[in-house]
């Protein structure tokens, strides 16, 4: 059982990765310069996010709603992963595919803030 700064902290990292996640191109690349942004957006939301969530959800800090809402994130960075063409800086800027996940991104991030 985590004592409550535990789960303070474990909803502040997730809010974050969710912000990261939510931000646009521009901002995505400048937080994260010198790595490979699409790798670390993907690789932050899925190994650390839905684990945040999952912890979240256990606690009742989030509900099922937003957790399904992360998951369903989840889901699109996976099949994103299928298409090599979708990890570049220039695909971060101009695909669809993460115009959808940013906004995506902030549908949650507006029901957690």
């Amino acid at each position: 059982m985590k004592d409550i700064d535990e789960i303070m902290q474990l909803y502040d990292s997730f809010i974050q990765i969710v912000r990261q996640l939510s931000a646009s191109a521009e901002e995505q690349i400048k937080m994260l310069r010198g790595f490979v942004v699409t790798d670390e957006i993907a690789l932050d939301f899925s190994d650390n996010g839905i684990p945040y969530a999952q912890e979240l959800l256990e606690y009742g800090w989030i509900t099922q709603e937003q957790f399904d809402m992360a998951q369903n994130i989840d889901k699109k960075l996976d099949e994103m992963s299928q298409k090599k063409e979708l990890w570049s800086d220039a695909a971060l800027i101009s695909s669809i595919e993460w115009d959808t996940c940013r906004k995506c991104g902030m549908d949650l991030l507006h029901t957690l803030e």
